[in-house]
């Protein structure tokens, strides 16, 4: 390569780059590991990971009903799509586990296969994590801050919050490209800070976020660890010069004791301020919460999918051996048999926790990963990944599907080994891998 063709080939790669950070830069991401709750249908907490395993089946019901609805002799179109890709999961199950154990198993196992490669990749799409409803997080800090002091409860942990700008009240927001965001910190030293204080600490937060209001040596937008009455005063008549800036809902004494009124007294000013609510005129602190998440980013929905797979073995193998099943755990033929039925007791259920976080981890890790470069490198390195991630959902399918093909095999193993049906070339292929599997 010339140097010509290797200088035109960097400078593209870095103007791709500069146009990413302008067009396409994502807000600072915040790492959150639980699914974020959409809302509640009762009792039942309605998460994003679960909106995103609803969506998924739909896809799949709707597309394979439009691709067999005029069932062919000769299938073209949809319908061959779906024969094609049935006849290779029934050709790879039958390698693995012989004809018979092939057509059993096949429901579950293809299952498994094609809704998280599904799941998967959907959670790769564009609108994933960044349309979403908005929480109001400038009022949610201060409603934190009076139920600490009406339970009398200091604040005993680090908090922060994270938000960024919303200036209509429409209820859903959608992640814009270079979004501005403020973060709102309490440290927490040696000693827990009682509510007044990080009231005080709040009022300054809010006047260095919406204001021109600065102090001197202040960390910029986190409130400096000790607040003084001038400080909170100055930072009050920054708020109150700006129209657009939040507002302090001021009690009197009368309010603050009244039985309809609630308030959180100042530390620094004591009664002669007591803040009953805050008002914000224009912009608005929020947090999009998103609508759709990767499924398998939420340890409930790869932890649900380990169990069915557990139950599912146990059924298979129930039902080839019956109680005798039960031998390979409960053998009191002597000490080491016996100790040896209990190791595979335990391996049999810490199989639920490895098929779990096995899955868990790598689709979380890999949307983390999107979700920084996006912060910090958008278009190149970005592309990349996603083709990485392309590949790493397609092989944790695949992976999750095998192993429990394998554990099904072995399950049943020994029941099979007598049939006639597995005395060809087939059988003995099939009790080779399984053995190795085992």
């Amino acid at each position: 390569m010339s140097r010509l063709k290797l200088i035109i080939i960097v400078v593209a790669a870095l103007a791709w780059v500069v146009v990413g950070l302008i067009v396409a830069r994502g807000p600072q991401p915040e790492i959150i590991v639980p699914a974020e709750v959409i809302t509640k249908a009762g009792f039942l907490n309605i998460s994003n990971t679960m909106i995103s395993a609803w969506a998924a089946m739909i896809i799949l019901v709707v597309l394979t009903f439009l691709a067999t609805r005029t069932m062919k002799l000769i299938p073209s179109g949809g319908q061959n799509l779906v024969e094609a890709v049935v006849d290779f999961l029934v050709g790879q199950l039958e390698n693995i586990a012989g004809s018979e154990n092939a057509r059993r198993f096949f429901p579950v196992i293809a299952t498994f296969f094609i809704f998280i490669l599904l799941s998967n990749w959907m959670g790769l799409l564009p609108f994933f994590n960044a349309i979403g409803k908005t929480e109001d997080i400038g009022h949610h800090i201060f409603h934190e801050i009076e139920v600490h002091y009406a339970e009398h409860k200091a604040f005993e942990e680090e908090i922060g919050h994270a938000a960024g700008w919303l200036v209509d009240d429409t209820g859903i927001g959608l992640v814009r490209p270079n979004a501005d965001d403020a973060h709102f910190e309490i440290g927490i030293g040696d000693e827990p800070v009682s509510p007044e204080q990080v009231l005080d600490k709040y009022i300054v937060f809010l006047a260095e976020t919406f204001t021109d209001f600065q102090i001197a040596g202040g960390g910029g937008h986190h409130a400096p660890v000790e607040v003084t009455p001038v400080m909170v005063r100055e930072a009050i008549a920054a708020l109150n010069a700006d129209g657009e800036a939040p507002k302090l809902l001021l009690l009197t004494g009368e309010d603050h004791h009244g039985e309809e009124h609630h308030g959180v007294p100042s530390a620094a000013l004591g009664d002669e301020m007591i803040v009953g609510g805050i008002h914000f005129p224009g912009q608005k602190l929020a947090l999009i919460i998103p609508l759709f998440r990767s499924v398998y980013s939420d340890v409930n929905n790869t932890l649900a999918l380990a169990l069915i797979s557990f139950v599912m073995v146990e059924f298979w193998g129930l039902r080839t051996l019956g109680l005798g099943y039960l031998k390979k755990f409960f053998n009191f033929s002597g000490a080491i048999p016996f100790f040896v039925g209990i190791l595979e007791l335990l391996s049999e259920f810490i199989r639920i926790i490895s098929f779990a976080f096995r899955l868990f981890g790598n689709i979380f890790a890999g949307e983390v990963l999107i979700l920084m470069l996006t912060f910090l490198l958008p278009f190149l390195i970005v592309d990349i990944i996603y083709g990485l991630e392309l590949f790493v959902g397609f092989i944790q399918a695949a992976v999750f599907a095998l192993l429990t093909l394998v554990f099904a095999v072995m399950a049943v193993e020994h029941h099979d080994e007598g049939h006639e049906d597995h005395a060809g070339e087939a059988g003995h292929e099939t009790e080779s891998q399984g053995t190795t599997g085992h």
